[in-house]
């Protein structure tokens, strides 16, 4: 059984992957939630036969950590963020996968894997991988159902200034500067807009970024949003988080 290690922030996300990789027969040793986490299981063992990375972590881009760090395991990425399909192969990558992860796809992704004769990636199947990824295309939720009381109500994903957590209930909250609660978690959500769109700031909030109207320079290094909608809502992109969004700002 191929051993494995899950480099992934979103326990959501962690539990589906354990649990598609069960069926792949595939054994996950662990799962390091962080750069530091990795780093420190790292120090304390050895490399497993596979990695499966997400690329943003709480405390950063998991690029930073492998440009810093001898990792000689191979990895498949597992992250919603396509823009660095082409950045993930310059490491020890066998592929890439799109969020939600799709079981035909991982089992793919594993068999190039097991058929490799060693840790490298001949430059053939790294030019077919490359090309996947450029062509590769993901489709994101363009509207939002919800149920009010009898009624169901559609939602234009445009509509939609952010995604927020309050007293254990999700709510959207629209331009229309209503809140509506919602059946979907955070992480489920998320998996399902376009990361170019939408940025989970913190554990309680999903903001979009045609909504941001300010930000502001905040405590321990933290950044405080505006958004451009008339409520109360005080969103602080956590520490961990504030150097990723920004570079997913641009």
């Amino acid at each position: 059984m191929i051993q494995s290690v899950i480099v992934e922030d979103e326990a959501i996300a962690a539990r589906k992957l354990i649990k598609l990789l069960e069926r792949c027969q595939v054994e996950v040793r662990t799962v390091c939630k962080s750069n530091a986490e990795l780093a420190a299981y790292l120090a304390n063992n050895p490399e497993p036969e596979l990695f499966f990375m997400d690329i943003h972590l709480n405390d950063g881009i998991i690029f930073n950590f492998l440009s810093n760090n001898n990792v000689q395991a191979p990895i498949i990425f597992t992250t919603a963020y396509d823009a660095y399909a082409i950045k993930a192969f310059k490491q020890n990558s066998i592929d890439y996968l799109l969020k939600p992860i799709d079981y035909e796809e991982l089992q793919q992704a594993i068999s190039k894997f097991s058929s490799l004769q060693n840790k490298n990636i001949d430059t053939q199947l790294l030019s077919q991988i490359i090309l996947q990824a450029q062509t590769q295309e993901k489709s994101y939720r363009e509207r939002l159902k919800i149920k009010i009381g009898d009624r169901i109500k559609s939602i234009p994903i445009q509509d939609i200034a952010f995604f927020y957590s309050k007293d254990k209930i999700n709510f959207v909250y629209t331009t229309a500067h209503r809140s509506y609660p919602i059946d979907y978690s955070l992480d489920s959500i998320f998996a399902e807009l376009d990361p170019k769109v939408f940025y989970k700031v913190n554990r309680g909030y999903v903001i979009s970024i045609s909504h941001i109207q300010d930000m502001i320079s905040y405590s321990n290094s933290r950044l405080k949003i505006i958004m451009d909608t008339k409520d109360d809502h005080e969103i602080i992109v956590a520490r961990e988080r504030t150097s990723a969004f920004k570079d997913w700002l641009g």
